[in-house]
């Protein structure tokens, strides 16, 4: 089960996969502390859908296939109470991607209930969203841990252990820190992304499979009650932007409510259908809190790249 060892560094290559977390399952591989692990990972469908597919396969989606797990992966010497450090080293994307409204998924599913996809040449490096280039900024959208509990759990839902987070930032370079609740910690990861937004608006990004090469760390008797991350925002290059404001006593409704007027001020500029704005938002727009104290109201922003607006002031009714 163990992988060869290259200048003395363990390298272990991991394709198993499995549906869910569960501390009861067997590890596929049993690594030493500071090895390199690559994980092989299918896109967030579990290659039920891919570059040629349409919305009426996005519609009839088994969302009990989604977002696979490849692993788990015994750390040797990592017990309860100690931390797990994963470094990423290196992404490396498929040729395709895609993105697109999961029935039911994402912070405004009630109000796009339409299926929708679209499928994404990744091979140049970039991507273009209504006539403009974004670069891709790959990303790790699950990485975790088994959980404490015995029984299995969903692989999309994220918890302390980590899991299904996708913060756009756990990119090559970045490093998460993760509590280990059971020996060996039985790490798993999935879910690569070519290009996300904070929060990943609309449910998806640009789902895309995924190699990805971490270095595993475990750091004796440093107990933490959740995930910690450290990494840097320097690739993230966009420093402009037009922010729309939800204002309200319950953040989540405020989340909703900016989101819905960034929709419908991108739909209105480019003249498209409210569900393909909603869509885009999931790859480049960004949630963010910007008040909290100042009860009983709220300020959430859904900030989008003004360079979208092209100067431009708003169009009637946006």
């Amino acid at each position: 089960m163990s992988g060869p060892r290259k200048h003395g560094l363990q390298c272990v290559h991991c394709t198993s996969l499995h549906p869910h977390w569960d501390r009861s399952l067997p590890p596929a591989h049993v690594v030493a502390d500071g090895a390199v692990v690559t994980m092989t990972c299918p896109d967030a469908s579990n290659g039920l859908l891919g570059p040629k597919s349409t919305s009426q396969d996005i519609a009839a989606i088994d969302f009990t296939q989604l977002d696979p797990l490849c692993g788990p992966i015994y750390i040797e010497g990592a017990e309860p109470g100690d931390a797990l450090q994963v470094e990423v080293l290196d992404i490396q994307l498929a040729s395709w991607g895609w993105s697109g409204l999961l029935k039911g998924f994402g912070l405004l599913a009630d109000e796009f209930p339409q299926a929708y996809y679209r499928s994404f040449d990744l091979t140049a490096g970039q991507v273009d969203v209504f006539g403009l280039p974004f670069a891709l900024r790959p990303m790790i959208g699950v990485l975790g841990v088994a959980p404490a509990q015995d029984g299995a759990f969903a692989s999309i839902t994220p918890t302390v252990a980590g899991g299904n987070i996708d913060v756009r930032y756990l990119g090559v370079g970045s490093t998460i820190y993760l509590p280990v609740f059971n020996t060996g910690a039985l790490l798993s990861g999935g879910d690569g992304h070519a290009l996300q937004g904070e929060g990943e608006i609309s449910g998806t990004a640009i789902e895309a499979p995924m190699t990805a090469t971490v270095r595993v760390k475990v750091i004796k008797q440093q107990s933490l009650t959740a995930p910690v991350l450290d990494f840097s925002t320097a690739r993230y290059t966009e420093t402009e932007y037009r922010d729309f404001l939800g204002i309200g006593p319950d953040l989540y409704q405020a989340a909703r409510d900016a989101t819905r007027r960034a929709v419908d001020a991108l739909a209105a500029h480019f003249k498209v259908e409210p569900y393909e704005a909603y869509a885009v938002l999931g790859m480049v727009g960004e949630l963010r809190i910007h008040e909290i104290v100042d009860q009983p109201n709220w300020v959430v922003g859904c900030m989008v790249p003004r360079r979208l607006f092209q100067g431009r002031l708003f169009p009637a009714g946006a």
